[in-house]
């Protein structure tokens, strides 16, 4: 036994200090909610209200407030010693808790249950639903106030029942355990009643003086609490020990202290505890009549509440009694009495199945705890198997690392090999390939300042002969900087190293950009602080402000200024290139010196992109810095440091080194001055030819393609792909050629906006380019693009292909007509019966029927969109018709006004009508009158001429007359008598 008890100490020891989260977790009611039903339910007084209550929150659907309602209803009924009908409420508080999942008060409706079960004497049972309490608390992982309460509970009910069946080690232990737990949680109440129950026991021992140090400790508690019962039952204690040591009449004030306080309490199982008190108290002093006077009302109140142990208790007294007054035979039939509730609450087979209870704990415990011990035991060996595989692997995968590092190094070193071997070949190839193009050069440039220069020429041959030799200067330019980056990348060649005045080589060649910058209208300074002598490459110097001043000039408009600032800072030359031109952001000043990169801008100031890669080539070769500093807006600035080196040459091989040089002196590479922008002027807007629209960026190119066409068509220019767009839209020519990389907008993205325009979607565009892949023909096709025309382009090639596409959209023009337009009285509709012809291949090579692409179409290189424009184009004439008809039935139908419905000016309705019509829009709506007025004719022959010439829009019967004649070669009543299928 003594084992026992220590097993069950130390288990439910552990349970309460290491409060173990094993999985079960409560029903997710919040506190809010938990405190929401708690106030509304303990509210309500009285066992019928309680039962009401729960009635209705069952019928609404509240299941906790349900559960809530019949734990306090069990308590109510407890409480006024009705324990079977408390029974009933709490066993069906804790089928609906179950029903909820709800662990607190699953753990309550046990605990309830356990001390109903108590209080009607039935230990075992008491025990069993004690100890379920106080397992599903460890089990729950619910740490809130009432889950803890719980735990505290159950052990001070197993602790009673302990206490009854008198182990009172085991009981002792307990309730020390529930004393603990509820000074964690600080309850009075709670403690004070523990201390009662620790009292308890010390008195059974006998050990007076504990006791009254425990009972006057729950004294004070439940003095503090203001707990009556509390307070009552204390008063009882007091006097139990009074009367241990034969201070009956201290015993007899503490017993009626006790009653008083409970004679009015329908708490009748607490009440009986003082008044059987009052009566041992009589049998002992012996005053019989007392004593009697109290066992009969102790006895009823006992027979009413049932309460077995109470009436055991009562039958002692009186067979005592009985016996004091020589009454043997009532005296043994209450004795039988006695033994017979006392077996009632307690016989040895209660006794066997509350030990086996205990037992059957204790091993169930020990299973636990073994399999808690074999659980940890293989979850160890997995965890070291899971180590040993694990580093296995990572051993594997290091030494896996290992060998792809060895290998990649491996490759990395023959990759290098093969990469400066392809290098130097590059470089070879460059600079010979560079060289080569210096031939037909000098020959082109040769023969074009000749042709220049003859003034026997023609002034027009003359002036194209100007623009091969710009052409061949800007070309020739970009061999030699491509050269130079290649000389200087490769260290070919030996740099002619100089000793001198590095300031006066810079200040000759900033000078030689004096007279063009006065010509341009901007302003140009030199400032140098000091002299700086050291050793230096010329050519570098030339090349690297060559570059920044023409880069400079190139950005920096009329008004604007350009400062040159060069000195000295300890061992490093400084120099400083600004300009108050149109700056850059920062994503294009980060890339500025990446070779062939070109930022966005005027057109006019797009460069080859090779100028700066160069500049910055020979600072990264001198170990030098370089660094841009720009906004939009406000200019740019060039940031150099160089060191100041000497030694590379003798004083004998440095020429001049005395800051001295002039320009008779000194052999300076010539100025890098922007081209001069070709003017190109557009024809007149009342040109009535055939309209041609060239966006193009380089304007000697687009001088060119212009000078094609001059003759016949009214040629515009636009330079750059926005503002083609913008002269697009108010021009609607007849046909477009744009280049494809354009600043700002590229000709792709001008194909897509004037195909996703009503206004210019029946526009032919021409996309000229150098990318003549599959791929490319693809997205051309996708962003509307009818033609595409590789540089360099012949002109009879370029002009095949604007005429054949010229010739396709008179060809969709007359497949939207349905017929040939024709002249004379005939007109447009020529006696409404003109066949509508279906336009087949022409040995000009027209698109067939089902708008696929002719053989001599694809030949010059033409695209399938024929049908995609022919589609779109109907559905803007389906849209002209319905709201010209619309306006006509409102008697409000003009150019103006159809033009207004469109959303469109009136020019651009003009444009639009004559390319998908070939009328204007003044023809067209004659047209739609004529039409409306023939159908009305035909098909109403109850309206007068005068009614259908009102409806198709005339004032006057005359005009209507006349121009119903002129077109259909009859007078209307001629045309009403014409006989039709």
């Amino acid at each position: 036994m003594p084992h026992l008890t220590k097993f069950i100490v130390t288990t439910l020891s552990l349970a309460m200090l290491l409060l173990p989260s094993c999985g079960r977790k409560t029903a997710t009611f919040s506190q809010a909610d938990r405190k929401a039903v708690e106030v509304a339910v303990r509210a309500v007084h009285g066992t019928d209200s309680l039962a009401a209550l729960q009635k209705r929150m069952e019928r609404k659907g509240n299941r906790l407030g349900s559960v809530v309602a019949l734990r306090e209803l069990g308590k109510a009924l407890r409480n006024e010693s009705r324990f079977e009908e408390a029974l009933d409420a709490h066993m069906e508080s804790l089928l609906q808790a179950e029903a909820l999942d709800d662990t607190l008060e699953w753990v309550q409706a046990l605990n309830n249950i356990g001390t109903d079960y108590r209080r009607m004497g039935v230990l075992d049972a008491a025990q069993d639903y004690h100890y379920r309490a106080a397992i599903l608390s460890d089990e729950c992982s619910d740490t809130s106030f009432t889950a803890r309460k719980n735990r505290v509970v159950s052990l001070n009910g197993i602790g009673n029942i302990y206490l009854t069946i008198g182990n009172l080690d085991l009981a002792d232990s307990v309730f020390r355990l529930a004393l603990d737990g509820e000074r964690r949680l600080h309850s009075t109440v709670g403690q004070a009643i523990n201390y009662a129950n620790i009292g308890s026991i010390f008195e059974s021992r006998r050990q007076t003086d504990s006791a009254w140090v425990y009972y006057r400790k729950s004294m004070a508690m439940n003095e503090e609490a203001g707990n009556t019962l509390g307070i009552s039952l204390c008063h009882t204690y007091f006097g139990s020990l009074h009367e241990r040591a034969g201070e009956y009449a201290d015993a007899a004030e503490e017993y009626e202290a006790a009653y008083s306080l409970m004679r009015e309490s329908r708490d009748s199982w607490h009440a009986l505890n003082s008044l059987i008190s009052l009566a041992g108290l009589s049998v002992a002093t012996g005053n019989t009549a007392k004593a009697a006077n109290y066992l009969e009302r102790a006895c009823r109140r006992a027979e009413r509440i049932k309460s077995n142990e109470h009436l055991a208790e009562i039958y002692t007294l009186y067979y005592r009694l009985h016996k004091k007054e020589g009454d043997y035979r009532n005296a043994l039939y209450c004795l039988e009495a006695a033994d017979a509730r006392r077996d009632s609450l307690m016989n040895m087979e209660k006794i066997n199945r509350i030990q086996n209870i205990s037992l059957n704990l204790e091993r169930g415990l020990r299973a636990r705890e073994t399999e808690k011990a074999d659980l940890m035991l293989r979850q160890e060996r997995a965890k070291r198997s899971a180590a040993y595989f694990f580093f296995g692997i990572v051993v594997v995968v290091l030494l896996l690392m290992i060998a792809m590092l060895l290998y990649a190094q491996r490759l990395r070193v023959r990759s290098q090999r093969m990469l400066k071997k392809m290098a130097e070949l590059r470089e070879t190839f460059f600079t010979n390939i560079t060289h080569e193009f210096r031939t037909p050069l000098t020959m082109i440039l040769g023969l074009s300042r000749r042709m220049r220069d003859d003034s026997g020429l023609p002034e027009d041959a003359r002036e194209k002969s100007g623009t091969i030799e710009r052409m061949g200067n800007g070309l020739l330019l970009l061999v030699n900087q491509l050269l130079d980056i290649s000389k200087i990348r490769s260290a070919i060649g030996d740099p002619d190293w100089r000793h001198g005045d590095v300031t006066a080589r810079m200040r000759i060649v900033t000078m030689m950009y004096h007279s063009y910058a006065g010509d341009r209208g901007v302003g140009l300074s030199f400032e140098a602080r000091e002299a700086v002598v050291m050793d230096y490459v010329p050519d570098y110097v030339d090349k690297v402000l060559n570059n920044l001043l023409s880069n400079s000039f190139k950005f920096t408009p009329e008004g604007g200024k350009v400062d040159v600032r060069v000195w000295r800072e300890d061992d490093l030359l400084m120099l400083d290139v600004s300009d108050t031109g149109v700056g850059m952001d920062n994503e294009t000043a980060a890339k500025v010196f990446e070779p062939f990169f070109q930022g966005e801008g005027d057109s006019a100031s797009i460069g080859t992109g090779v100028g700066l890669a160069l500049v910055k080539q020979i600072i990264d070769n001198l170990k030098g810095r370089i660094t841009v500093e720009s906004a939009v807006g406000k200019g740019t600035t060039f940031h150099l440091s160089v060191p100041i080196i000497n030694g590379h040459c003798s004083v004998a091989d440095a020429g001049l080194d005395n800051g001295s040089e002039t320009f008779d002196d000194v052999r300076v590479c010539a100025p890098v001055l922007p081209e001069a922008a070709v003017n190109l002027a557009d024809s007149d807007a009342e040109d009535k030819r055939t309209s041609l629209l060239v966006i193009e960026d380089n304007p000697d190119i687009a001088a060119y393609i212009g000078s094609h066409f001059n003759s016949d068509y009214a040629v515009y220019y636009a330079h750059n792909g926005k503002e083609g767009l913008d002269k697009a839209l108010t021009l609607v020519p007849d046909i477009i050629i744009t280049d494809l990389m354009m600043p700002v907008m590229d000709g792709l993205e001008v194909c897509r906006r004037i195909r996703a325009n009503e206004v210019t979607d029946h526009i032919p565009v021409i996309v000229v380019t150098a990318k003549v892949s599959e791929e490319d023909r693809v997205k051309g096709l996708e962003a509307g693009a009818d033609a595409y025309l590789t540089k360099p382009f012949s002109s009879e090639e370029l002009t095949a292909i604007v005429d054949r596409l010229l010739d396709r959209n008179d060809c969709i023009r007359r497949r939207l007509t349905g017929s040939a337009q024709g002249s004379g009285s005939q007109g447009s509709l020529g006696t409404q019966v003109a066949q509508e012809q279906n336009v087949t291949e022409t040995p000009h090579g027209l698109q067939d029927e089902d708008n696929e692409i002719s053989p001599a179409d694809a030949e010059l290189g033409l695209l399938d969109s024929g049908r995609i424009r022919q589609d779109a184009e109907k559905v803007f004439l389906d849209k002209v018709e319905q709201q010209s008809r619309e306006l006509l039935e409102k008697q409000d139908l003009s150019a103006g006004t159809l033009a207004d419905s469109l959303c469109v000016s009136p020019w651009q309705l003009r444009r639009k009508l004559l390319a998908l019509k070939g009328m204007s829009p003044t023809a067209y709506i004659m047209d739609l009158r004529m039409r409306l007025a023939g159908d009305l004719l035909s098909t109403d022959s109850t309206l007068t001429i005068e009614e259908i010439s009102i409806r198709c829009g005339f004032t006057h019967v005359t005009s209507f007359h006349h121009a119903f004649k002129k077109a259909f070669g009859m007078t209307p009543s001629e045309y009403r008598g014409v006989p039709r299928r």
